[in-house]
C-alpha cells in the first residue's frame, strides 16, 4: 500500500524524511516500510509492505474531512502529522505500490526476521573526547627518553574526536571553516594516552584523510533538520589542513614525515573514555605521560638540507643508493638529520677504496629492519653508527651470493628493474626497484632505465581515488596535474611526464623521464626527442588518440626479435573489405610465413613455444599476426589497418602476448543475461554451475583432486607443491595436520566459490576463449568460423570433433542483446592451410560485415572471444538479435598537433570522469527489472554509452551527461548485488567469516568512511538471482571445504624421518650438519624476500600482504571479490614469487636445478654429488625451528613465515628422487 504526502518541507532529503517518519512508525509497530521523496520538492510517498499496516498510518496521521462548509467552496481536509514545523497532508495514493519497493521490503522482512534470531553485539560506550588542539611532528629521543616535537599546531576552542567503528572522526573549526580529519584504525600503530597533560599520540603508518566544510556551523544545523543545502558536495578534500599563520612550516611540504598526531584533549571524563578505548582493544594503546620538546626539531629545514647534500653528491654517490636514501626519509622511516648523516657517511664510505661499498640493496633492506619509535625501543637503535652495522650486514649477506637476484641471466632480457613512486592527495613516496617486462622505451633505453621510473596516482592507501557524491576532490586533481605538468624532485633530477599505455591509464599509472645524456647519439633525452623519436604524431590533432599512438610504446612487450639479424622480411599486403567498403574484415591482423613463426618460437619461452598466432608491436603497427603456411621464405606481412601512426623504429618485432594455449571459457552476468533473453532455460545455467561447485567440493575428497586442482590454478607449481602434497600422502602424511598448507588449500577453494556466486564465473566445460584472426585463404563462408584448440583438462570436447557444429559466439564485455550471435563451426580438410593453426578463432573473410564487429565491436587485432558448443544452450536460443550499429566516433579535435600538457590534462580528466564501472552497474540492475530485460529501450542506451565511455580513452569523446542523467539511478537493487558477508585472515593464513550479529535498533550511524548512498535489494527471479542463491557459501565452506582434521607440529619431522630413512635405504646414510649454517642463512634471505613481497605487492605498507597471500599468487579480499587493482597485483604477485621460488630451489639444488636432476648445474661437477640433498635436508631441518633465532632485527614486520617448509621438503624430495635414478643407474 502506497502513501500520497503533500506540504513537506522543499529541502527535506530522502534520509531526513525517513528519520523524521522512524519514529511514528514505530510508535505504531510498522516495520516494513519505505519512503521516496524527489529533490526539491514538497511531495512523496510512504510504501508499506502490508496493507493493514498502511491503514493504521492514515487512521492517526491521515488527512481528514473539514465540517460542511459554504455552499460551493472547495473543501479542504485538515493535516493530522507534522514534520520540522510543517503540517504534512497524508492520503491514500491513487498509484499501485512499485512492486521492487514491495520486493525489497519482503526481503528486508525476512532478514529482519532471521537478525531477530541472533543476539545483539556487545554495547560499546560511545568515545568521544573534546579537543582543545591538534599537532603534528615526530619522535625523538632526549637521554634515552622518548619525546614528542610538535612541527605544526592546530590550536581552536573546542573540537571532537570520536573513536567510531572504523576509524578516529577528528571535527574542528580552524580559518575560514570547519576541518575534519579520517584516522582509520587499520593505519594506527599505537596510542599513546598521557594524563598530565591530558593528550592522545598517535603513531601513523600514512597520511590521514583530511576533509573541509564550509560554515560548519550551518552545515551541522542543516544536518541535524535532515535538509538539503544545494547540490554541491559536502565536503571538500584537502591536501592538507590550513597553514597556522604563525608556523612556519606549511604543512604540505612535511605531511608525509609528520606522522605523529597529538591530540590535547579536556580533562572531562577523561580516565573514563581513555579506559573505554583501552577495553574495546581494537587499537593498541599504551599509558605514559609523554613529554613533549617544542622547537627541539625542524623538518622542512631538515628536508630541505638533505635534498641539497642528495642533490650535491649525485655525481659521487649512484643514484640507486641515494633513491634508497631519500626513500627513507620521504617515506617516514626515518627523520631527515638521520639520513643526512647516513649520506654523508655513505659519500666518505665511498672515498675509501679499503672499506667495503654498500648497495643500493642493502639499504633497501633497512626499510623492513627499522621500527616505529617507542617506549619500548631504545634511541640507540637509530643511531647512525646501529643503522651503519645493520647496512654493512645486509651487504655480507649479498656478498655471500644469497641474497635474491630477482632478474636472472636469461630474464634480463624480457625485464628490467624499474622505481616506482606514488602520488597520494597529500604526498610522495618512493617504492621498488621491482621488475617490470620491458616495453619499447625500456629497450631502447636498457642502459638508462633508472631515469624512467612508474608513477602511481592513487588514495593515501595506494587504491584508486573513489568518487562520492558527499565529497570533492577538486583539490586533490588539481594537485595531480601540477605534478603532471611540473615534475617530481627526485635525488636532485626532476622526472617528468613522458607517456602511459592503455592499460596503466585504466590504472591510473604513467611513465617519467628525468633527462638524461645519451651516448650513443650524444644527445641530451628527455620528452621532447623521446617521443618523436618513437614516430610521427605532429599530424594527429587529438590529444587522447595522440596518447594512445605514443602508449603503443608503452605497452608491455616482454619479447623481441631483430627482424634484421633473422632475415625476417616485412611487407605491406592488402585490406579485405566487404563489397560495400564500410567493413574491413581484416582489421588489425597480418600474417607470417612458417619460417618466421618457428624463429619467433626459438626466441620466446618454451611454455609460449608452439604458438602460431602473435599479438604484437612493431613500429607504428599493432595488432596479431597468423601463421599463413602458404607463404614462402622468411616473411611478415602487416595491413594499413595495422599501422596507427609512422615510424622508423622497426628493427624489432616485439610479442605482448602468444596463443600458446587455450584460455578457459567462464561466463559472467552480463552474458548470462543476454543469454537468459536469447531463451536459454535456467536449468543450464543451474546444471553448469552445479557442476562447477561439485568439482570443487571433491578437491578435498582425495589428494589427487587436490594436487589436480592445485596444478591448474598453478598455486605453488613453481616449487612443486603439488607434487609435495602427493608425495606425503605416499608417506603416510596428511598434509591436512599442517596448518599453512590446509589454509592454502582453502584459500584457493573460497576464491573459486566466490568469484562464482559474487561474479557468476561459471566455468563451461563446453566451451573456450580464444584469440581471433582472419581467414586468409578464403575457405570459410559468411556465418562460419574455425575453432581450433590443443586439449586441456577444463575442456570436455576434441576439435576435432565438432565439425559443422553451431556455436554461440561472443566478447566481453557484452550489454547489447546483439553482442552474442551464432555461427557454424567448420573445420577444415586434413590438408589445409588453416589446420597448421593453433589455439586460434579463426573468422571468414566473406559477407556484408565482419563477424568480429558484430561483438561488442571487436577487431582482431588482439581481442579475444569466446564460444560455446553446448547443445542444450545452442538450442535453446529462442531469438539472435541483430549487433548494434553504433555510428563512428570522431577523436576530439584541438586543431593544432598536441602538446605534452594537453596529454596531461586529458589524463587527469579521464581519472575523474571514468564512469565505466557506474554505467555497466546500471545495466545489469534495469535489465534484471525491466520486463524484456536487455532490450530495454534504456537497457540500449546504457549500452550505446558503454561503449562510447570504452572508447573515451583514445577518441576523447565523453558521454553524453544528459542521456545517463535521463535514466534515473535504480532506487532498489538485485539482491545478488548486495555486499558480501565480510572474510577475514586470522593469523595471516586462517579464513574466518564475521559472526553475524543483530543491529541495534538505537544505533547510530558512524560516518566513517564517506561510503556514498546506502542501498535496497530485492530479491531478484530472474537467472542471475536463482544462481546467487543457489550457491550457499557457509555452508559449503563448514560442511564440505574447511577440513577440521586437527593440525599438529609434526608433519614436518615425520617427513624429515622418511627422507633420511629413503636415504639409508637408497645411499647407506647421509650427512648435513655441516650445511646448517648455510641453510640458515638461505632461510633467512628467502624469508626476507618473502617479507618484501608482502610490502611491495600490497596496496600500502600499512596493509602488507600474508605469506598466504604471496605464496597462492592471489591478493585476499575480504569483500568476496578482487578489485582490478587487486587483480592487476595478483598477477604480479604471482609471477614475483615464481622468481623467489626459482631463486631458493637454485641456492638450495645448486648443482642440479638447471640441468633437470642430471647432476651438473650451472656451478659445474665441483661439490660433493649429494651436496644438494644434503643442503635440502638442513634447510628442512632448519624451516622447523623458530624463525627469530636467526631474524636479528625485526623492524616494523613481526611476521612469523611458514613456506620455507614447503620450499625445503619440495627441494629435498626432488633431489632425493633424483639421487634414487642416480643410485639405480649405477647399479645397471
Amino acid at each position: 500500500m502506497e502513501v500520497f504526502m503533500t506540504n513537506l518541507p522543499m529541502d527535506l532529503t530522502d534520509r531526513g524524511l525517513n528519520i523524521q517518519l522512524k519514529p511514528l512508525a514505530q510508535a505504531l509497530g510498522i516495520k516494513d516500510w519505505s519512503c521516496q521523496k524527489a529533490k526539491k520538492r514538497t511531495f512523496g510517498s510512504v510504501t508499506f509492505l502490508r496493507r493493514t499496516d498502511g491503514q493504521q498510518f492514515l487512521a492517526r496521521h491521515g488527512q481528514v474531512p473539514v465540517p460542511p462548509t459554504p455552499k460551493n467552496a472547495k473543501p479542504r481536509p485538515i493535516a493530522r502529522m507534522k514534520i520540522l514545523g510543517s503540517w504534512v497532508f497524508c492520503k491514500l495514493s491513487t498509484n499501485k505500490p512499485d512492486p521492487y519497493t514491495l520486493r525489497a521490503l519482503e526481503r528486508s522482512a525476512e532478514e529482519r526476521r532471521e537478525l531477530e534470531q541472533l543476539p545483539y553485539p556487545p554495547e560499546e560506550p560511545k568515545i568521544v573526547f573534546s579537543t582543545t588542539g591538534i599537532s603534528c611532528g615526530t619522535y625523538n629521543y632526549v637521554h634515552d627518553e622518548l619525546v614528542y616535537c610538535p612541527e605544526i599546531e592546530w590550536l581552536h576552542s573546542l573540537g571532537t574526536a570520536k573513536f567510531a567503528k572504523k576509524a578516529l572522526l577528528i571535527d574542528f573549526n580552524y580559518g575560514a571553516g570547519g576541518n575534519r580529519i579520517e584516522i582509520p584504525y587499520r593505519i594506527v600503530e599505537t596510542v599513546i594516552i598521557s594524563s598530565r597533560p591530558t593528550a592522545l599520540t598517535l603513531t601513523l603508518w600514512e597520511t590521514p584523510h583530511f576533509f573541509g566544510v564550509q560554515e560548519p556551523e550551518l552545515a551541522n544545523l542543516m544536518s541535524l533538520l535532515s535538509l538539503r543545502r544545494s547540490g554541491t558536495p559536502k565536503r571538500q578534500r584537502l591536501t592538507e589542513l590550513p597553514h597556522p599563520t604563525n608556523a612556519a612550516t606549511p604543512h604540505n611540504k612535511i605531511i608525509t614525515q609528520a606522522m605523529i598526531y597529538h591530540l590535547s584533549v579536556t580533562p572531562s571524563n577523561f580516565y573514563q573514555l581513555s579506559d573505554r578505548l583501552i577495553q574495546r582493544g581494537v587499537l593498541t594503546v599504551i599509558r605514559h605521560d609523554l613529554p613533549v620538546q617544542v622547537g627541539n626539531t625542524n623538518l622542512f629545514d631538515a628536508s630541505n638540507e638533505l635534498n641539497e647534500t642528495i642533490k650535491s653528491l649525485s655525481q659521487h654517490l649512484p643514484f640507486p643508493v641515494l633513491y634508497q636514501m631519500e626513500a627513507l626519509a620521504k617515506n617516514g622511516y626515518l627523520p631527515p638529520w638521520t639520513v643526512q648523516k647516513l649520506v654523508c657517511k655513505a659519500y666518505l664510505n665511498s672515498r675509501d677504496a679499503t672499506k667495503t661499498q654498500i648497495s643500493a640493496e642493502a639499504f633497501r633492506k633497512l626499510l623492513s629492519q627499522i621500527p616505529f619509535p617507542s617506549v619500548e625501543i631504545s634511541e640507540s637503535t637509530f643511531d647512525v653508527e646501529e643503522l651503519w652495522r645493520y647496512a654493512e650486514q645486509n651487504q655480507k649477506d649479498i656478498d655471500r651470493g644469497l641474497y635474491k637476484e630477482l632478474i636472472t641471466e636469461r630474464g634480463r632480457d624480457n625485464l628490467t628493474m624499474v622505481h616506482k613512486v606514488n602520488i597520494t592527495p597529500t604526498g610522495i613516496t618512493l617504492h621498488g626497484p621491482d621488475p617490470e617486462a620491458k616495453n619499447r622505451v625500456l629497450r631502447r633505453f636498457s642502459d638508462q632505465t633508472e631515469y624512467f621510473i612508474r608513477v602511481q596516482f592513487c588514495d593515501e592507501d595506494g587504491t584508486d581515488l573513489r568518487f562520492n557524491s558527499k565529497v570533492s576532490n577538486d583539490d586533490v586533481y588539481d594537485r595531480f596535474r601540477q605534478i603532471m605538468n611540473r615534475g617530481i624532485q627526485i635525488c636532485g633530477r626532476t622526472y617528468g611526464f613522458l607517456g602511459y599505455s592503455h592499460s596503466s591509464l585504466r590504472n591510473h599509472s604513467a611513465w617519467f623521464v628525468a633527462p638524461f645524456f645519451n651516448s650513443q647519439n650524444g644527445r641530451l633525452e628527455s620528452y621532447h626527442t623521446i617521443i618523436p623519436g618513437l614516430g610521427e604524431f605532429t599530424n594527429i590533432y587529438s590529444p587522447a588518440r595522440c596518447a594512445a599512438r605514443i602508449g603503443q610504446a608503452f605497452s608491455e612487450t616482454p619479447f623481441a626479435i631483430s627482424l634484421k639479424y633473422n632475415g625476417i622480411k616485412a611487407s605491406s599486403i592488402p585490406e579485405v573489405s566487404s563489397a560495400d567498403g564500410r567493413h574491413v574484415f581484416s582489421d588489425g591482423v597480418g600474417t607470417l610465413s612458417r619460417e618466421a613463426v618457428e624463429l619467433i618460437q626459438d626466441s620466446i619461452p618454451p611454455r609460449k613455444g608452439g604458438a602460431t598466432c602473435f599479438q604484437i608491436r612493431w613500429g607504428g603497427a599493432k595488432g596479431m599476426l597468423g601463421l599463413d603456411s602458404r607463404l614462402e621464405g622468411c616473411a611478415m606481412n602487416v595491413r594499413a589497418s595495422m599501422v596507427k601512426f609512422d615510424s622508423t623504429d622497426v628493427e624489432n618485432l616485439e610479442i605482448c602476448d602468444a596463443a600458446n594455449k587455450p584460455i578457459p571459457l567462464v561466463l559472467n552476468r552480463q552474458m548470462i543475461k543476454i543469454l537468459e533473453d536469447m531463451g536459454i532455460p535456467a536449468s543450464w545455467f543451474l546444471k553448469q554451475q552445479a557442476n562447477a561447485l561439485s568439482t570443487l567440493q571433491l578437491v578435498t575428497a582425495h589428494i589427487s583432486n587436490t594436487a589436480g586442482f592445485l596444478k591448474r590454478k598453478n598455486i605453488a607449481d613453481s616449487v612443486g607443491f603439488p607434487q609435495l602434497i602427493r608425495g606425503l600422502e605416499s608417506a603416510g602424511i596428511d598434509y591436512r595436520r599442517d596448518h599453512f598448507m590446509r589454509s592454502v588449500v582453502e584459500a584457493a577453494l573460497l576464491r573459486e566459490i566466490r568469484l562464482m556466486k559474487y561474479k557468476a564465473r561459471i566455468p563451461i566445460a563446453q566451451g573456450v576463449t580464444l584469440f581471433g584472426i582472419m581467414d586468409e585463404t578464403g575457405y570459410l563462408e559468411e556465418g562460419e568460423i574455425f575453432v581450433t584448440f590443443d586439449q586441456a583438462p577444463f575442456i570436455d570436447s576434441h576439435p576435432l570433433d565438432l565439425d559443422n557444429r553451431q556455436m554461440l559466439i561472443t566478447r566481453s564485455p557484452a550489454l547489447h542483446p546483439g553482442d552474442i550471435q551464432i555461427a557454424t563451426n567448420i573445420i577444415p580438410p586434413s590438408h589445409h592451410p588453416l589446420r597448421a593453426l593453433r589455439n586460434c578463432i579463426v573468422f571468414s573473410q566473406k559477407g556484408t560485415r565482419d563477424l568480429p564487429s558484430c561483438l561488442s565491436g571487436g577487431d582482431l587485432d588482439g581481442d579475444t572471444y569466446s564460444v560455446i558448443w553446448d547443445s542444450v544452450a545452442v538450442n535453446g536460443c529462442r531469438r539472435v538479435w541483430s549487433p548494434a550499429k553504433y555510428p563512428r566516433v570522431i577523436p576530439k579535435s584541438i586543431g593544432r598537433p598536441v602538446k605534452q600538457e594537453d596529454i596531461t590534462d586529458f589524463f587527469i580528466k579521464f581519472m575523474a570522469t571514468d564512469q565505466l564501472g557506474l554505467i555497466a552497474n546500471r545495466h545489469m540492475i534495469l535489465a534484471d527489472q525491466r520486463e524484456e530485460g536487455t532490450l530495454d529501450a534504456q537497457c540500449l542506451l546504457l549500452a550505446e554509452l558503454h561503449s562510447t565511455q570504452v572508447d573515451y580513452s583514445k577518441s576523447g569523446v565523453p558521454i553524453d551527461t544528459a542521456k545517463l542523467n535521463s535514466i534515473r539511478p535504480p532506487r532498489y537493487r538485485p539482491h545478488f548485488l548486495a555486499p558480501s558477508p565480510p572474510t577475514h585472515l586470522l593469523k595471516g593464513a586462517e579464513i574466518a567469516f564475521d559472526a553475524p550479529t543483530r543491529p541495534r535498533e538505537d544505533e547510530d550511524e558512524d560516518d566513517d568512511d564517506n561510503s556514498g548512498p546506502r542501498y535496497l535489494y530485492y530479491r531478484s527471479e530472474k537467472i542471475n538471482g536463482l544462481l546467487f542463491d543457489a550457491i550457499d557459501e557457509k555452508k559449503i565452506w563448514y560442511k564440505s571445504l574447511q577440513d577440521r582434521k586437527n593440525t599438529d607440529d609434526k608433519v614436518w619431522n615425520e617427513f624429515l624421518k622418511n627422507i633420511i630413512q629413503e636415504c639409508n635405504r637408497v645411499l647407506g646414510g647421509i650427512s648435513w650438519n655441516h650445511m646448517s649454517t648455510e641453510a640458515a642463512n638461505i632461510r633467512l634471505d628467502y624469508e626476507d624476500a618473502i617479507y618484501n613481497a608482502t610490502v611491495d605487492y600490497s596496496s600500502h605498507p600499512t596493509q602488507a600482504l600474508t605469506e598466504l597471500e604471496v605464496f597462492t599468487g592471489s591478493i585476499f579480499s575480504g569483500s568476496g571479490v578482487q578489485s582490478r587493482r587487486q587483480r592487476d597485483r595478483s598477477l604480479q604477485l604471482k609471477d614475483e614469487f615464481d622468481r623467489i621460488a626459482r631463486w631458493v630451489e637454485k641456492l638450495i639444488r645448486r648443482r642440479t636445478v638447471a640441468t633437470g636432476d642430471q647432476g651438473h648445474g650451472e656451478d659445474g661437477p665441483s661439490e660433493d654429488t649429494h651436496a644438494a640433498l644434503q643442503r635440502s635436508i638442513a634447510c628442512l631441518e632448519i624451516s622447523q625451528l623458530k624463525s627469530s633465532p636467526f631474524r636479528a632485527r625485526e623492524g616494523r614486520s613481526t611476521h612469523e613465515f611458514q613456506s620455507f617448509k614447503i620450499v625445503s621438503a619440495c627441494c629435498a624430495m626432488r633431489e632425493l628422487n633424483a639421487a634414487t635414478k642416480r643410485a639405480e643407474a649405477d647399479e645397471w
